[in-house]
């Protein structure tokens, strides 16, 4: 993950960390709930 947004702290990190079962639900999970963050290591898009 990568921060890109200066007030999404380790807090937010944490969480999507811990809700993140699979890959895909990180993504979704990441892009739902902290769109501040963004996933530098996925190069498809999950729907």
């Amino acid at each position: 993950m990568q921060r890109v947004v200066a007030t999404a702290g380790p807090q937010a990190n944490f969480s999507i960390t811990v809700q993140a079962v699979t890959s895909n639900m990180a993504k979704i999970t990441a892009g739902a709930q902290y769109p501040g963050y963004k996933c530098i290591n996925a190069p498809t898009q999950v729907r």
